[in-house]
């Protein structure tokens, strides 16, 4: 709730944050306490001119914590446009990963848009006790698992569907959210993809936290037909300005199409939906070379170089995707198999980051997951990833070995360039081999 309150106040939201149960009192916002909603109502409205952001509740326990207030007042203060969003607590567990669930649980709040289930993964493994599982009893009852035994991906969904299908039962014009959170807490991450295909399509995306964390997504699963499993997005990197060639390059013929064409044709052909091309000023003129669906970004003002193009494409990608490939727009020898086979490998293996290497070196296009984005939102200058790689353990690298060396071939200066184009044949009949994989 506070992740989702900060977020929609830096939107320049009014949020109200409150419960229909009892939470901690959220500290460094203001609080109203009241039982009577006209008075609250107008001492919301005071608060919210002066901050963006409050608590409610209609009493407080001796030890400070926030009792709730009635299911029926987000829903008036909202058509009274006191606030943008109010953001609910309504069902808890004390401090317990899972539950089984009373009649009258949980307390959702009248017309509620929007519903976000929410399961500690900690509890996977746990022995089905008192000390790890609310209201033993019901649970037991509600998933058939016996006291004392471990808990495991059946019994965890089962509770959960229950818990989504009290949601849709209450409010079923509100889009459903599944959250699953501590992923931090097991071992291995391919349970994400076992406990996904047990769950119902309830949604475009579910998501897997760590919300200790000052960056808590870890995981973005698509559960629609469209959409499903994890998503893929490419930053295409083309705002060089050719200084080491000596004028522009893109626009420079290999193979009868230039150099541009061969990165883009090769993109487009792997069937990924969300590309982003990042221009500079001096060469923006190749825009009109781009498929309709891909989306264009221009470097306007100063530039550190290859990090402040990265940047900005991973600013500019869906928020939902996986992973991003940073591929450059001077490789004109990279296929689309390249493409799909190191996403094959990423989504079996889920490394931190996905390199093809050809005879002992690494290349590009390169593949980074969605955990190591806020290092590179941090990254400075024109060495790209490089310092980041570096800083990753080896075994949180995933190496995709291939047979060619497509991947370890772009176009800098005059001399490449001449060098490249009566060699395009012999490196493009390369291309059409399989790539072999290594763990």
């Amino acid at each position: 709730m506070q992740f989702l309150a900060k977020d929609l106040v830096l939107c320049g939201h009014k949020v109200i944050q409150t419960t229909t149960t009892r939470i901690r009192r959220p500290a460094f916002i203001p609080s109203i306490i009241g039982h009577d909603i006209h008075t609250v109502t107008e001492e919301l409205r005071t608060r919210l001119k002066e901050s963006l952001m409050v608590s409610l509740g209609s009493s407080l326990t001796p030890d400070g914590k926030l009792i709730g207030i009635p299911p029926s007042w987000p829903d008036s203060l909202l058509k009274k446009e006191v606030a943008d969003y109010v953001l609910v607590e309504a069902d808890g567990a004390s401090r317990k990963p899972i539950k089984g669930y009373a009649h009258y649980e949980p307390v959702f709040p009248v017309n509620s848009s929007m519903l976000v289930p929410i399961i500690g993964l900690d509890a996977i493994g746990s022995p089905v006790t008192a000390e790890n599982v609310h209201r033993i009893d019901l649970f037991c009852r509600q998933t058939g698992c016996q006291p004392g035994a471990l808990l495991e991906i059946p019994a965890l969904i089962t509770i959960y569907r229950h818990m989504i299908e009290l949601g849709v039962a209450h409010s079923p014009q509100a889009a459903i959210v599944p959250l699953f959170n501590k992923v931090d807490a097991i071992a291995d991450e391919s349970m994400i993809t076992d406990i996904m295909e047990v769950l119902p399509p309830v949604g475009p995306y579910a998501f897997f936290t760590s919300l200790a964390d000052k960056h808590p997504v870890r995981f973005a699963y698509g559960l629609e037909k469209k959409n499903h499993g994890f998503g893929i997005s490419v930053v295409l990197l083309a705002a060089g300005k050719g200084a080491r060639m000596g004028k522009p390059k893109l626009n420079l013929e290999v193979n009868g199409k230039a150099i541009l064409e061969h990165a883009v044709s090769a993109i487009e052909k792997t069937g990924i939906s969300d590309v982003v091309t990042v221009f500079s000023e001096q060469n923006s003129h190749n825009l009109c070379q781009l498929p309709s669906h891909f989306r264009r970004t221009v470097i306007t003002g100063a530039s550190e170089g290859l990090s402040t193009s990265m940047k900005q494409g991973l600013l500019s990608i869906q928020p939902q995707s996986q992973a991003v490939f940073f591929a450059l727009a001077d490789q004109p020898f990279i296929t689309p198999d390249i493409y799909k086979d190191l996403m094959q490998y990423h989504f079996r293996h889920l490394p931190l980051i996905t390199i093809p290497v050809y005879d002992g070196k690494r290349g590009n296009p390169i593949l980074f997951d969605r955990r190591v984005w806020p290092e590179l939102l941090r990254i400075k200058g024109d060495e790209g990833g490089r310092s980041l790689i570096a800083s990753v353990p080896s075994h949180k690298l995933g190496l995709v070995h291939v047979k060619h060396e497509g991947v370890l071939v772009d176009i800098d200066t005059p001399e490449d360039y001449q060098r490249l184009r009566p060699k395009h044949a012999q490196i493009v009949s390369a291309l059409s081999e399989p790539a072999r994989k290594d763990n």
